[in-house]
């Protein structure tokens, strides 16, 4: 049981690297609303219509955040994998899965619904992990 590739995660590294995967999607979507909502004021030359900007953030954070999920786990599972070397699409696997958990997760504590559509990107953000990981597990 000592060569139990489970005992060779770093689980600091791949907690600390879901977390950071999750907060920066949801971080990089807000700062795209709020230069929209700049945008908007900047041609209204003064405050701008709360409406257009609640609909823009409709439209673009039901997809925007899984998707940046998406991108972001897959970059960070490459840069996990440069750090821990050993096991690394294992690693990439796990960081996947504490991304896709979480928003599963924050997803639940707001109330909203899970759909097919979410059950996709969980399954595409656990094979992005997966597949960063052992990326770089084959370029070595």
């Amino acid at each position: 049981m000592k060569n139990s590739k489970l005992l060779n995660v770093r689980w600091g590294r791949v907690l600390l690297t879901g977390i950071v995967v999750y907060t920066l999607s949801y971080c990089i979507i807000f700062l795209v609303i709020a230069a929209y909502g700049f945008i908007l004021a900047f041609r209204a030359q003064g405050a701008p219509d709360q409406d257009q900007i609640q609909q823009f953030a409709t439209q673009i954070s039901p997809w925007g955040v899984p998707a940046l999920s998406f991108l972001l786990t897959f970059g960070a599972t490459v840069w996990l994998s440069r750090k821990v070397v050993i096991a690394t699409s294992l690693h990439g696997l796990l960081v996947g899965l504490i991304v896709a958990i979480i928003s599963v997760i924050i997803s639940l504590i707001f109330g909203w619904t899970l759909n097919l559509l979410d059950l996709m990107w969980f399954f595409l953000i656990v094979v992005a992990g997966w597949f960063g990981g052992f990326l770089y597990s084959r370029g070595q």
